[in-house]
């Protein structure tokens, strides 16, 4: 017994944490103008009654051409958690060091504390891995704060990576929001996507890593059979050609959360980037949350990413977004 994963609580995330909850929810960082129509039908016309192709090659082809890889490289996934976990599992022995620039998402950081692997928090981007370190994290936008390291950052990491024999994890969640370019090509980086954040379909659960074959080969060694449903199969298969909706909807998002930052200075600091998410510094993250949630408002508490004074929001169109605006000057004048 004494070698089997340790019980932990989940990992705090967005969203409704019970089904009663029935208010507005500016925790998920999600496009509102979703879901994309295109990829709502790819899910809905999939073959439901049968198995699919436990292999998965005809999705894998067609993000592998997206992409310029091959299908070897592609490894699939339900959700980018799911990903975590099995890279913690694939590369990071017990006693491991996994080293996060800023705070990791909170899935990784769960998927180490389950392997009895350590993860370490930097704030710069380091020249020299410490000894030990076997994965390397960073969000490509951060999340909550939006930071973002530039292409020469992020060379850089991926050098420093491949010299010390670690893998570089680029999370590119909120890539699509902040136009991002792409990582470098390079044994060392594995890119970790999840477009249902850009097309609004996050309930789809859609991921997938970019890697060398062997780092594919390992993560889907992890998987069972079957492990991707038939719907998310077909969203994935028709991503290189819902463009479209992006190319429509990501300017009016980027739109109304520079509104919505703007707006929220009067109740704090902000930090926003671009991305359709923000922190908004109150003081009292969790009391604040708390409290907002008497308006029938939800947003996240960031005291899981080492900002207990602050709370992170994603804009909801400008509309919503007005609901927001007014819980938070009810909560001013309540709070003094």
């Amino acid at each position: 017994m004494a070698n089997l994963p340790p019980l932990m609580p989940r990992a705090p995330h967005g969203g409704p944490s019970s089904a009663a909850f029935t208010g507005l929810d500016f925790s998920v960082n999600a496009n509102p103008y979703g879901p994309n129509p295109a990829l709502l039908r790819a899910v809905r016309e999939a073959d439901h009654a049968h198995y699919p192709d436990p292999a998965y090659r005809a999705v894998r082809e067609r993000l592998a051409s997206w992409h310029g890889r091959t299908p070897d490289g592609v490894a699939l996934s339900v959700g980018a958690s799911d990903l975590l976990h099995r890279l913690v599992r694939a590369f990071v022995p017990p006693g491991g060091l996994l080293l996060s620039l800023n705070a990791p998402f909170g899935e990784l950081a769960r998927a180490a504390a389950l392997g009895y692997s350590q993860v370490e928090v930097v704030s710069e981007l380091p020249d020299l891995l410490p000894p030990g370190t076997a994965l390397v994290y960073v969000g490509a936008p951060h999340n909550p704060t939006g930071r973002a390291p530039t292409p020469a950052e992020v060379q850089h990491l991926a050098d420093v990576c491949e010299e010390a024999g670690a893998l570089l994890i680029v999370d590119e969640a909120y890539a699509p929001f902040v136009l991002l370019d792409p990582p470098p090509v390079s044994p060392a980086v594995v890119r970790l996507l999840s477009p249902g954040k850009a097309h609004g379909l996050v309930g789809a659960r859609p991921a997938y890593a970019l890697g060398t074959p062997e780092v594919a080969a390992r993560l889907d060694n992890l998987a069972p059979a079957w492990h991707l449903p038939a719907g998310t199969a077909a969203l994935l298969a028709a991503l290189p050609d819902a463009g479209d909706f992006l190319a429509a909807t990501l300017p009016r998002v980027r739109a109304d959360a520079g509104a919505l930052a703007r707006h929220l200075t009067v109740f704090g600091p902000v930090e926003h980037h671009g991305a359709p998410f923000m922190t908004l510094e109150v003081g009292d993250g969790a009391g604040t949350a708390v409290a907002l949630l008497a308006h029938g408002v939800r947003v996240r508490d960031c005291a899981s990413y080492g900002l207990p004074g602050h709370i992170r929001v994603s804009t909801r169109g400008a509309v919503q977004d007005s609901a927001l605006l007014t819980a938070l000057g009810q909560w001013r004048e309540a709070h003094g």
